[in-house]
């Protein structure tokens, strides 16, 4: 009889150890889509000020260089102001609860963005209007995990992001990918509203800075237009306080 029970007790043993290889523990591999778009949105800090030199390189291969200031304080609200060349200094973008402004001084009169505009160029890059107003994805977006795959050597998840009222956004879908590591995107494919790939977001010069993971050089690349626009950020203040007056189209037109 003793020998039974030890028999039994060896294994049960044995099929715990087999169940505990072959069931996954909880860890960060078991996060839904949702939670890892919400991790990433919890890597950055409450505001950034950043001077920036922006690249334009059309299908032809010509550049235009241009340099702005950014202001941005949490999800909904950024400043945008362009200090050189001449020809483009004191344009103003204003980004504040989803309603966009532009302020251009040869005309000296601050011009709304309306809906149907957002997902037109930014100043002739690029990037759109609802690309650099920035809007909270967690808010806006479903999430679903794809896959897990190595890109550039990082481990990252791979999400599709749907929106939640296609009506009031620009693409029909996203591509994300986001390093498990610091739950930073370094790569982002845009699809058009017929499901086409329209554009791909690249993020690279990754540092920490202050505690939060901050990309020094991004990179939209058009792949219908074959066009890219380059961002390089020159200089970055995190958490610095940024009065909400900033945030006013009394602001687009002040020098």
């Amino acid at each position: 009889m003793r020998i039974k029970i030890r028999n039994w007790n060896i294994a049960m043993i044995s099929i715990i150890i087999i169940l505990l290889i072959l069931v996954p523990s909880s860890n960060a591999q078991d996060l839904t889509g949702n939670e890892i778009l919400k991790k990433e949105d919890e890597n950055q800090p409450n505001t950034q000020i950043m001077v920036s030199e922006m690249t334009i390189v059309h299908k032809s291969g010509a550049k235009r260089v241009r340099t702005i200031k950014v202001w941005v304080k949490g999800d909904d609200s950024t400043f945008v102001r362009f200090l050189t060349p001449a020809n483009v200094k004191g344009t103003s973008f204003l980004s504040l609860n989803d309603n966009d402004w532009l302020y251009l001084p040869a005309l000296k009169k601050v011009r709304r963005i309306a809906t149907k505009d957002k997902g037109g160029s930014f100043m002739g890059s690029d990037f759109s209007y609802d690309d650099v107003g920035g809007m909270s994805l967690v808010d806006d977006y479903n999430a679903k995990l794809l896959d897990t795959e190595k890109y550039k050597d990082r481990d990252c998840y791979v999400l599709e992001l749907i929106p939640k009222n296609p009506a009031e956004v620009t693409y029909s879908k996203q591509k994300q990918w986001i390093d498990k590591e610091n739950f930073y995107s370094l790569k982002t494919e845009y699809y058009d509203l017929h499901g086409d790939l329209l554009k791909i977001f690249y993020s690279s010069n990754i540092e920490q800075v202050d505690g939060f993971w901050i990309t020094k050089r991004n990179e939209m690349q058009n792949v219908q237009k074959g066009s890219k626009t380059i961002i390089v950020n020159k200089e970055i203040q995190l958490n610095s306080e940024i009065p909400d007056k900033m945030f006013t189209t009394r602001q687009l037109e002040r020098k």
